[in-house]
């Protein structure tokens, strides 16, 4: 039996007696459409198809062939046209090969050890991307994890489609050796006033509104410890900890010319595409003229979890422009001017630095455009500085002292006693 089916066109006098005769035979026929007087169309099986040739010549009808469906027909449309089948065997070649390899790593339950550390080490153990799974040792990997990481206790590997899972589990390797404690003290990176100062640990040698020095200390490290005579036995080294603001002043001064060149753009748009693969590029471009500017859109045609597929495609888009001289008006450069110096206070906002009050004036000459002024602000100070330990004071022992006194009176009393009564046995 030969799978598949046909629409065919049945012109004569006879198509009806035709129809019956088919019908008489147990032909499947479907969707007859009656198209003329002398002419329909109909749906019939390929195994039916063939067996017309009788009931054709003894109704003496002309049938020709609409649509044919079927694996016989498109065999033989591949035999015509031999690069689909070829096409089709590189597409199985290549998703064969494809399924083969890793391309994609999942990390799951990992705390303490973070991910990149772990796609570091996989990589230096031969992980990569595509790398051929018979090359891959679960067991290895997983017992190399848990010599490298101690804090790893448990780990699973295993293959997942064309992915390489890991399931990790962590656990504590141990108690750390507390790091050893280091006292420093704090010092000024600024001249200026203390705007705000909030101490945590540490002595503050200076409050708000104090004017300060560059390079002068403002937290102690050397905590006093005293007794209840408010006298100092010891001291406590510690690492001063505290938020201190400093308000001072900074010099502003920017300069542009009012003449500048504007590009123009003319001419039509030219977009060509560009293939990557790693480091190398198929572009099909031309080369850049002058006066010629691109822009480059590039978007990875596949994402694969950690891996970076390294194939990209790129749009290229071509403009000519041409260089004009313009010359700013006084309100367009005071704008431009205003924008610089926005931009300069953002720069200082992103460091932390609050902008308290802002003198900055601008001047227009005839070539230039001059913003120049001073900027108050209020940044964070404090540089750390190992503090220099000192000796331990040296409390008096007043009572010690006394007993010492003691003594010595009580033994000039018994040695005068001890004369005068031999003294008085003598007489």
């Amino acid at each position: 039996m030969v799978p598949g089916f046909v629409r065919v066109s049945v012109k004569g006098q006879q198509c009806q007696r035709f129809v019956n005769l088919c019908r008489g035979r147990e032909m499947d026929l479907k969707r007859i459409i009656r198209t003329g007087e002398t002419e329909l169309q109909l749906t019939m099986k390929v195994a039916d198809f063939l067996q017309i040739s009788p009931l054709r010549r003894k109704t003496g009808v002309h049938i020709h062939i609409l649509k044919k469906r079927g694996p016989l027909f498109f065999l033989l449309f591949c035999k015509r046209r031999k690069m689909i089948p070829a096409g089709f065997l590189a597409v199985f070649c290549l998703l064969f090969f494809l399924s083969g390899r890793v391309w994609n790593v999942e990390i799951r339950g990992n705390i303490l050890n973070p991910t990149p550390q772990l796609m570091s080490f996989l990589k230096e153990q031969g992980v990569c991307f595509g790398v051929s799974r018979k090359k891959i040792s679960c067991s290895a990997l997983a017992a190399s994890l848990r010599r490298e990481f101690p804090e790893i206790t448990w780990v699973s590997a295993g293959f997942s489609g064309t992915g390489l899972r890991f399931e990790i589990r962590e656990g504590t390797a141990g108690e750390k050796a507390e790091p050893e404690e280091r006292s420093c003290s704090l010092f000024s990176t600024l001249d200026g006033v203390i705007d705000s100062m909030v101490t945590r640990q540490g002595t503050p040698l200076v409050r708000a509104g104090d004017e300060i020095k560059k390079g002068q200390e403002l937290v102690s490290g050397i905590v006093d410890i005293t007794d209840d005579s408010q006298e100092v036995i010891r001291y406590a080294y510690v690492q001063a900890d505290a938020d201190i603001y400093i308000r001072h002043t900074i010099a502003y001064y920017d300069t542009f010319p009012l003449d500048i060149e504007k590009k123009v753009w003319s001419g039509k748009k030219k977009t060509t595409i560009f293939f990557q693969l790693g480091s190398s590029f198929l572009d099909l471009s031309s080369p850049l003229q002058q006066n010629e500017d691109r822009l480059i859109c590039r978007e990875s045609l596949f994402s694969t979890g950690i891996f970076q597929v390294p194939f990209s495609l790129g749009i290229i888009t071509t403009r000519r422009f041409e260089l004009r001289k313009e010359r700013l008006t006084e309100d367009a450069a005071k704008k431009q001017a205003i924008q610089r110096l926005y931009a300069y206070e953002e720069k200082l906002i992103e460091k932390g630095v609050q902008i308290s009050e802002n003198n900055v004036k601008i001047e227009i000459n005839h070539q230039d455009c001059v913003s120049r002024g001073t900027l108050t602000v209020i940044e964070r100070t404090g540089r750390e500085v190992p503090t220099e330990k000192k000796d331990a004071a040296k409390r008096k022992d007043t009572r010690g002292w006394l007993a010492a006194l003691s003594n010595y009176m009580w033994m000039c009393r018994q040695t005068a006693r001890r004369i005068f009564s031999d003294s008085l046995t003598s007489i």
